[in-house]
């Protein structure tokens, strides 16, 4: 019989075992160690599959990292172990220095439990502990080396002295600008991995620190998930993550692709901006990442980051670009002062243009105006023409005058009250005619007021 600390060796057991053995075995088991068979009937009450296996091995790396295993103080090959940095359920972490104190650098050493070393072998790790130990980004904790321990696969990493993100989220006020900053410097992290066929797959703010020069530092890469391309799931993939944070095919156990960890980083944008307002970029921008279905999502983190990106420089989304006047919007925004100029220039333009059809309109009108005057005055001396010219007084030319101007519709009010006001006025004697009666042939009568 196995012992109750190896339920991954009972599985594998149980697989090579036929119906009528395995139902012999399992029920030996329940007499003798009722606890494990508990969790391995739970496991095979349905069906053997692919998800009962990962449920079992998670079983037995959380049962592994919550033995008592303290290994400070002791010397790993180069190195000498301080004091735990802390523990999860793929591993232990602690701080740890050169032993040969030829080089003084900080260091972290994580030590992968055993149960998985076995399950998934150790090649397999080394292999996605070299991928690690590849990427080189000033966001991501560094890999520097690796081992084997007591069966437990070791990788040696960058130490990172700060504070995980919803720590110092808590602690430290920002900008949204900053904030925004931030985040992009995650997603370029998360770009660099990618491009070299490594998913982080457990992204979440206790993954990622906060150095002294408030950068963020990406930490524990989950090893046992690697980027599919065909399709299919990977027999080695275990579920490990953080159900706040992990995208919904990750826990339903399906394959995960880039658009896993996009979900991952739009929830920790949602982290940054808990209540953005409906009509902000970042509100489209979080809903876009999260979708349900990864389909719907940011097609890989690039995409996600140029918009970060189009937000911080106040350039239009590509979610918003069909909104009215949100693309004139985002210009005034980013380029205020050359903005303003142009539409003052612009609006002078349209005012200088306005003036000049006035003062236009205004020549026409006048010019109208001159020639229904020069008309009335034709017509009078017309009208006239037959009456007795010589016997009519200046007054009474005036009042003739007058009259007509009254009468014409085709003069606007305005002039015809300026001309009344000017034919009111009075007019002195000595440029008064008198009335002129004399005969043919009369001669000229001299003023008298000369």
């Amino acid at each position: 019989m196995q012992s109750a600390s190896s339920e991954t060796q009972i599985y594998y057991h149980l697989l090579d075992l036929d119906e009528s053995q395995k139902q012999q075995y399992l029920d030996e088991l329940s007499q003798t160690q009722p606890e494990i068979y508990r969790q391995v009937q739970s496991l095979l009450a349905c069906s053997v599959s692919e998800e009962n296996l990962t449920q079992l091995l998670v079983f037995g790396a959380h049962q592994a990292t919550h033995k008592e295993v303290n290994l400070c103080g002791e010397v790993i090959g180069k190195y000498r172990l301080t004091h735990e940095l802390g523990r999860g359920g793929m591993g232990v972490v602690y701080a740890a220095l050169r032993a040969d104190e030829t080089f003084e650098q900080d260091l972290a050493i994580k030590f992968i439990q055993s149960n998985l070393s076995n399950v998934l072998g150790r090649r397999a790790l080394f292999d996605e502990a070299q991928l690690l130990a590849r990427l080189n980004h000033p966001y991501i904790a560094k890999v520097f080396d690796g081992g084997v321990h007591n069966d437990s696969v070791y990788i040696v990493m960058e130490r990172v002295f700060g504070q995980t993100l919803n720590t110092y989220l808590n602690t430290t006020p920002m900008q949204d600008i900053d904030k925004l900053r931030l985040f992009k410097q995650i997603c370029q992290a998360m770009e660099h991995a990618h491009q070299h066929q490594v998913l982080h797959a457990d992204l979440k703010p206790e993954n990622i620190l906060i150095d002294r020069n408030t950068r963020p530092k990406l930490l524990d890469f989950n090893l046992t998930q690697k980027v599919q391309s065909d399709g299919q799931k990977s027999p080695s993939a275990l579920i490990a993550f953080s159900d706040k944070y992990a995208s919904p095919e990750q826990q339903s156990g399906q394959y995960l692709t880039e658009q896993s960890d996009v979900f991952s980083l739009g929830k920790i944008l949602a982290l940054l901006f808990p209540t953005p307002a409906f009509w902000s970029d970042v509100y489209w921008v979080i809903r876009r990442a999260t979708r349900i279905k990864a389909k719907q999502r940011y097609l890989n983190v690039r995409a996600l980051r140029q918009d970060i990106e189009r937000i911080i420089e106040s350039r239009p989304i590509e979610q918003k670009k069909h909104w009215p006047l949100y693309s004139t919007l985002r210009l005034v925004q980013r380029r205020p002062l050359p903005t303003v100029l142009s539409a003052i220039i612009v609006l002078s333009g349209v005012l200088f243009a306005n003036t000049l059809i006035q003062k236009n309109i205004q020549l026409q009108q006048e010019k109208k105006v001159a020639e229904d005057m020069m008309y009335e005055v034709t017509r009078l001396i017309f009208h006239t023409k037959g009456r007795n010219v010589e016997q009519m007084s200046v007054s009474a030319m005036m009042e003739l005058t007058r009259r007509r101007i009254l009468t014409n519709p085709d003069i606007p009010k305005h002039i015809k009250q300026k001309m009344l006001l000017a034919m009111m006025t009075p007019v002195p004697d000595k440029h008064m005619t008198k009335t002129i009666s004399c005969q043919p042939n009369c001669p000229p009568q001299k003023d008298t007021n000369e």
